[in-house]
């Protein structure tokens, strides 16, 4: 279906009401005009029938007597001149006598043979009678008859046939002359129509252009501002909603920043026990190298040995604490090239003690060009966290954690599956609703998954969820993905 645009629809809108109001005006008047040059023609028909009929009555009262020879019947010289006087309106004349025997005729082919449509002694006194008959040639004829002679003595009757071509030649100048004005009319309106899109249409056809981008989530673009009529006060209505948007966004950001850094204290509460047995330990070992130590201070062998092992100890506690404080810490969201693979390892090692302590593998299955995106690591890290620690969650008894990421078709995908009881169908809807959860209280907050749906959104993705219960459930988070080897060199 062709779509047409608001100029070309009120082109085409304008010039069809002109069309229509032309073609209904040239009809009514094609009507009028026919009707009138008809009841002209009538009339004019008429007179001159009356003005032959005393010729023509002349002529029968005196056809016994016999024209002197060489000389012209006068009755037949009328009807030649009445016919060279109108060439392209009286097509035939005929003269009857009263038993219908033709006796003059603008052919001679007829003189002296019936005419088929006299007319009888009770049209005497009567208006001429008038039809409209066509003749073998398909020409439309008007024929006018009128009786000959009087009351007390019946002759015979006159008909004359004019053509109606001059009526239907003026009926078809009125067509042309109306098709010329709406031409015209048509032409002007265009012109008209064009000042009035420069004027009024173009504005609307701007503020439309603004908002596809405000659709396209620019909510930083503004109508330009209008005054005085009505697309003034619908930019200025689109700006006011524009900035109503704008700052109903950064709400909504500082709110999703708060929940996420909620979430975020929750996980690191969640990690604590981790931590504490990753530092754990490492101290444990520096005490006895300690102890040791004190016990042989004089030992150079073995003080050179345990200052090694304290020194690869303390560095592995720093490194767990500088872990867990970078995913604590609130930052302001910064979008830049981002290994997705990078993140997804980077959380494994975060939740190192929880899997083992759940008793849960975990598999690798990486893309080769390190899946980049553009986005922040930090929240890549914190919605991986989220998934990965719910997976946890859903498998009490073991199992296993399966982390897949693939890029394909410019589209970086990232599956997070376990092996736990799987979601119910009735409420995998709800999984990503604020605050719901399925847990025990105290065993969740019912973020995770709300957070995670809101990062992905921020970052222009989409997340979706497949759930068997019994089986298992696999998150499937997509992204945009960047060109890959350029990409994956300048990533973290």
């Amino acid at each position: 279906m062709i779509r047409l645009g608001l100029r070309a629809r009120f082109f085409l809108y304008s010039n069809t009401v002109i069309a229509v109001t032309m073609v209904l005006v040239t009809f009514f008047w094609m009507l009028h005009e026919r009707q009138s040059l008809h009841e002209a023609f009538i009339n004019r028909g008429r007179s001159i029938v009356d003005a032959m009929a005393l010729p023509m009555t002349l002529a029968l009262e005196r056809a016994p007597t016999a024209a002197a020879p060489g000389a012209t019947d006068p009755a037949t010289q009328y009807i030649v001149e009445i016919l060279t006087r109108n060439p392209d309106f009286v097509r035939y004349v005929i003269v009857s006598d009263a038993q219908g025997r033709v006796t003059h005729s603008s052919s001679r082919d007829l003189t002296g043979h019936h005419f088929d449509r006299p007319l009888g002694a009770d049209s005497i006194g009567a208006r001429p009678d008038v039809t409209i008959r066509q003749d073998r040639s398909g020409e439309r004829l008007l024929e006018v008859r009128t009786a000959l002679g009087d009351a007390g003595s019946f002759l015979g009757s006159l008909a004359v046939g004019f053509s109606l071509d001059p009526i239907e030649d003026s009926v078809a100048a009125v067509v042309r002359y109306a098709a010329l004005v709406a031409l015209v009319l048509m032409l002007f309106n265009s012109a008209l129509t064009a000042l009035y899109v420069e004027t009024l249409i173009r504005p609307i056809l701007t503020l439309n252009e603004t908002m596809k981008w405000a659709g396209l989530g620019d909510l930083g673009v503004r109508a330009q501002a209008r005054s005085g009529d009505e697309v003034g006060e619908l930019s200025g209505a689109f700006n006011r909603m524009m900035d109503e948007l704008e700052a109903g966004r950064e709400r909504e950001e500082a709110q999703l920043a708060q929940l996420a850094h909620a979430e975020k204290m929750a996980a690191v509460g969640t990690l604590a026990a981790g931590v504490a047995h990753e530092v754990n330990n490492p101290l444990a070992g520096i005490t006895a190298c300690l102890e040791n130590l004190r016990a042989n201070p004089d030992d150079a062998e073995m003080r050179s040995r345990y200052l090694d092992l304290i020194g690869d100890g303390l560095m592995r506690i720093e490194r767990t604490i500088t872990n867990l404080l970078d995913f604590s810490r609130q930052r302001e969201v910064t979008l830049e090239p981002t290994s997705l693979n990078h993140s997804l390892r980077h959380v494994v090692e975060l939740v190192g003690f929880q899997l083992r302590q759940a008793g849960v593998e975990v598999v690798l299955d990486l893309d080769a060009d390190q899946a980049m995106v553009m986005a922040d690591h930090f929240q890549m890290e914190q919605l991986f966290l989220n998934l990965v620690l719910n997976a946890i969650g859903a498998m009490p008894a073991g199992g296993t954690l399966t982390l897949k990421t693939r890029v394909r078709r410019g589209e970086a995908v990232v599956e997070v599956r376990d092996t736990g009881t799987g979601i119910p169908e009735g409420i995998r809807d709800r999984v990503f609703d604020p605050f719901f959860t399925t847990r025990e209280a105290g065993e969740g907050t019912g973020l995770g998954l709300a957070v995670s749906h809101s990062i992905v959104a921020a970052h222009r993705g989409t997340i979706e969820v497949e759930s068997k219960v019994g089986a298992g459930t696999t998150f499937r988070v997509r992204f945009a993905a960047m060109a890959g080897a350029a990409a994956a060199r300048g990533g973290r």
